[in-house]
């Protein structure tokens, strides 16, 4: 009951937020913010909303994508919210009702890309792991992927 109150709530916000919901299951990590999703319908290639993992070629780039394979082949729900440049889905995935994405900024996985994402719960997600010095802040100045493409 709990499960179908929530799919409800995703689908009331989708509504309001034009958003579309999907479910199914991560076939594929990409990287410690992408992956491929099955759904009944077909595939998608998901990008994490509001969130930036570490490129691959980056320190703590295989500790967040180990991060994000842990939840190969579970059941999930993806709010998506759009598309980005490259024609990835953009969204957040929810897995046993928890903000994956969330998730991955508190663990020190990823930053919160504030460019795209004003999310209150994210800034302070990013806050908490800095401030603990969890994952990839245990290293002195870790220089986020948008810095790092840059190079």
């Amino acid at each position: 009951m709990k499960r179908v109150i929530f799919i409800l709530f995703l689908i009331s916000q989708c509504a309001i937020g034009h958003s579309q919901i999907h479910t199914g299951s991560i076939i594929r990590v990409i990287d410690g913010d992408t992956f491929a999703f099955q759904t009944t319908e077909g595939s998608l290639i998901i990008r994490m909303y509001g969130i930036d993992a570490p490129e691959r070629d980056q320190p703590f780039s295989k500790e967040s994508t180990n991060f994000l394979e842990q939840y190969l082949h579970k059941e999930a729900t993806i709010k998506a919210s759009g598309v980005d440049r490259h024609g990835r889905t953009l969204g957040v995935l929810f897995i046993e009702e928890m903000d994956i994405n969330l998730l991955s900024i508190k663990s020190g996985c990823s930053w919160h890309h504030k460019q795209y994402s004003e999310d209150i719960q994210y800034a302070q997600a990013e806050e908490y792991a800095r401030k603990k010095k969890i994952g990839l802040w245990k290293f002195d100045n870790p220089i986020p992927p948008w810095a790092w493409r840059n190079k």
